[in-house]
This record gives C-alpha cells, structure tokens and sequence, in this order.
C-alpha cells in the first residue's frame, strides 16, 4: 500500500503562513499517518515550526485548509485542537510549576464526582497514564521540581488524558540531555505502534535517521522534497535544506597564536575547581566535557557572573581583581551565553535595539542617542552576518532560533572584545546557519581575537578548536591540540573511560 493510500489522521493542504506581509510557509502540503513518525526538517527560517502550529491551532493558515481524517476543518487555538485529539508538546515545558504532576495531567477536565473534584480518581487516572507510559513520575510530586525531561513528559501524559491521536513534537529534545532523548524515543515508538501519527520538528539529523519514517524538507517556507531515510543520506537532506553545499568541515587558522589574552592558574569557584589555562590571541580554545562538569561555571566566573574562591586570573598580562560583568566589558571581554531567550537578548525589541546594548555608550553623545546611529552601525554587521529578517526594526522574537542567535553574536561583536566567550554557540541552530556562525568564529579569531568556546557538539569542537580542554567533575581531565585528535579521545576524557594524552 503506498502512502498515498493510507488513511492520514491529520493533512495540511496548500497551508501559506505571513507574518508582517511576508509568507513564511508557501503553499505546502502535508500528510502525517497512522503509525508513523513523520520528521519536518530545514534551516532556521524555513517555516517548520509555523507549519506544525497551524496543525496545532496556534496559527491560522492565510491560505489553504487542515483536514482531519479527509473533512476540512478550521481549528482556532490548540484547546480546540486538543479536542480533536491534536496535542503539541513544545521545546519549553508549558505546565503549572506550583501544582503536582497529577494536577497538570488533569488540568482544566478535573475527574468529578457530582459537582466536586474526585481526587482520588484524578491521583488513580494519573498514576496508570503514567505507568501506560511507562514513567517513573510520582503522581503527587511538584511539578517545578522536575527536570526538563519530566516536565515534558506530564504535557504528554496530560494530552494523553484527552485521547490524543496525533502528536507534534516541535523541538522537544533542544534542551534534553541524550538519555532523556533515548527515553523520549521510546515513548514516541510506543505513541506510534498503538496506531498515532507523530509529526517531530527538529535540526538533529541523527535524531531523524534513528526513529524518523519519512522526511519532509522545508526551504525557504515550501515544501522542497519527501523522503524516506532508508534511501537516502544525512548529506543529501543537508544538502536539499540548504540549497548548497557546505564545504570544508574543519576551519582551519589563518593565523599564528599570540600572546596570552587569558590566564587561569588553579582558578577554583562555584562549580570548578584548580582551573588552569590560556588563550592566547587568534586561538580558539574549546572547552568539551559532558553537561555538569563545569564548563558553564568557569565561563560565568571569567566574566564576573560569579566570584572565583582561589587561585588567579590574568588578563592581557595583568592580575583581575574586580570580578564583575561591569569590569570584563571594560577590559574587552564579551561573553554569549548558552540560553540565548532569557540572557542573550530582548525578545520584545527591535534587531537594532538589540544589537546595539552593549555599545550605546559609544554612539551616545552626552547621553543622546541618535537612532540613526544606531541603525548605520547595525546595518553593515547585518549584512555581514547574512541576518535574514523584513528590516532591522522587526521584533527578535520573530526571528529564527540562528538568526536570534546572529543577533547576539552582533552586539558583542560591536564591542570589538579582546576575548570572546561562547557557550553552546550553535544550540538550536539549523546546518546551514551553523556553517555561517562557525565561519564568522573563525575569522574572528584569523583577526586576532581570543576565542573560549564551550560545545558539547563534537563535531563542532574538531570544526573549529585549535586547542580541546576536557573537563570531568569540575576539573580540566585532558588536553588535546592539532587536527588529529578524535571524538573517541574527548569522550573517553569526559566520562572517565580511559586515560587521555595529548596528541
């Protein structure tokens, strides 16, 4: 039987989605099956996500219709949707810190016996969809003192109380760690086998190829191919996303080290414990290890975010005393941090409000600024940085997860820092907008900047890091340097496997 003659629970049919006069989705259409999970795919700014919401009621479509179970059907908000058995499981947790897993599970449809809540038939309900799961949650434990993981897993079991029958997963595993992955999966296997259909948003191609059972590739909002990944590759869907071939894995320096710019000797702090390093200037020095070790915790020290306890630090030569955000910006330290929604920028506000933050003192005269200013210093690094966006007074929040991303990068590259700091450069970042920011990393460092970068991409790392530093249980376990160093070797630093030497 071909796709084509299977009964499709939910379809999308010539959808079109504009924001501010632009389409964002251009006529596409969509099938999502019983028994099948079906991944949607493409750059940042390819319409997935719109896409999926459309599905989920969140948008209306300007164009085109959801039929469901072959009848046209208008759903006008995700409540709507979860009536039809439409349920949306998002990258953040939507659920109520302050109330138990139970509680959520039921939110809003409380079992009833006459007018008042039965409570013991909303704690029983809720413990056997938990168990039909099969999820190790307490029934009775605080939501807000869940990991990310589990959070997600109560607003799954919550749309499994309304008897969901299709599920669309957009970015759900962004923020999860590979075993929460692997247990998420098995979940959507399960989902599947009963007979659900099962639409998955994400830019992880490995993610794809090991639970996926068809492809859509977006580009540029339509629908550019359909395709089973028994035949074909990871580097063909890169390729069809793209529209172009990404060449050169590894970015090679241009340019010769300099002097230190940063020093750590035995620095210790919240987190970390008897640091020591340099960078030096034109080197990109990468700090690996698995999440916990410490990484984030000496990134938020050096720039003042926390106050080490021992040891020193030296910057450009001389000892830092003043640990503070205050007093790195002032030395030329810029700092990107790994969540870039609540710290990297201000998602109500303009692209150029944003991209200027963090220089305002210097195109302000006697604390005037000319908005004109600002949008001619914004201008040139947007178009180097390829932003893609209507015009640079369009909202942050808009934007694509890499193109928000481009505009943090921007505002501290405005600065013109001595040391750039990245954490997680490329965290929700699509392969195309990858390629761009590891390029723009790259000859940044060519011009002489020192660049301390945190990745737990191990791709990335081998990329573009001229030194590896692995770091275990608050400590650096190992030190890697030139192009011969392999994924095998850092991980066995990182969990403890074996003994690394550097190469």
């Amino acid at each position: 039987m071909s796709l084509r003659e299977q009964r499709g629970i939910v379809s999308g049919r010539g959808i079109t989605v504009s924001f501010g006069g632009a389409d964002v989705v251009r006529s596409v259409d969509i099938d999502l099956f019983e028994h099948e999970i079906h991944a949607i795919v493409g750059e940042n700014g390819a319409g997935k996500s719109s896409l999926a919401k459309v599905i989920a009621g969140v948008y209306q479509p300007r164009a085109g219709e959801v039929e469901l179970r072959g009848e046209p059907i208008k759903i006008e908000s995700p409540r709507e949707a979860l009536r039809h058995g439409i349920a949306l499981i998002h990258q953040e947790p939507h659920t109520f810190a302050e109330l138990d897993a139970a509680e959520n599970i039921f939110i809003g449809h409380h079992p009833k016996k006459g007018l008042a809540v039965s409570w013991s038939e909303v704690y029983g309900k809720a413990q056997a969809i938990l168990d039909d799961l099969g999820l190790d949650i307490d029934p009775r434990a605080n939501v807000g003192g869940l990991s990310v993981a589990h959070q997600q897993m109560v607003e799954l079991a919550s749309a499994m109380s309304h008897d969901a029958s299709v599920w669309i997963f957009d970015e759900t595993t962004a923020p999860l760690t590979p075993k929460e992955v692997e247990e998420l999966f098995v979940v959507m296997r399960r989902l599947r086998d009963r007979g659900c259909a099962i639409a998955m948003v994400t830019h992880h191609l490995e993610e794809v190829f090991a639970i996926a059972d068809r492809i859509t590739v977006l580009r540029d909002g339509a629908k550019v191919a359909e395709l089973k990944p028994a035949e074909t590759t990871p580097g063909e869907v890169i390729q069809i996303m793209v529209g172009r071939e990404l060449i050169g894995e590894r970015f090679e320096s241009g340019t010769s080290v300099g002097a230190p710019v940063l020093e750590l000797k035995e620095l210790s702090g919240p987190g970390f414990r008897d640091v020591s390093f340099s960078v030096g200037a034109g080197e990109i020095v990468c700090l690996a290890g698995l999440i916990g070790a410490g990484r984030t915790e000496v990134a938020n020290s050096i720039f003042g975010v926390t106050r080490p306890v021992g040891g020193q630090m030296e910057f450009g030569g001389e000892v830092v005393t003043d640990f503070s955000a205050q007093g790195s910006i002032r030395r030329g330290i810029a700092y990107v941090p790994e969540d870039r929604r609540k710290h990297g920028v201000l998602l109500p506000f303009s692209i150029t409000f944003n991209s200027t933050l963090a220089f305002l003192s210097k195109l302000s005269k006697r604390g005037w600024i000319k908005g004109s200013n600002l949008t001619e210093a914004t201008d040139g690094l947007s178009k180097r940085m390829n932003l893609a966006c209507r015009d640079l007074d369009q909202a942050v929040g808009e934007l694509s997860g890499g193109n928000q991303q481009k505009v943090v990068l921007s505002k501290w590259l405005m600065t013109n820092p001595k040391l750039l700091i990245l954490d997680e450069p490329t965290r929700g970042v699509d392969v195309g907008a990858k390629h761009e920011v590891h390029k723009l990393i790259r000859e940044q460092a060519d011009m002489g900047m020192a660049v301390l970068m945190i990745s737990s991409d191990l791709t990335e790392v081998l990329a573009l890091a001229d030194r590896v530093l692995v770091m275990r249980g608050g400590r650096i376990t190992a030190e890697f340097s030139g192009a011969n160093v392999t994924q095998e070797q850092i991980m066995f630093a990182a969990t403890g496997e074996g003994v690394a030497v550097g190469a």
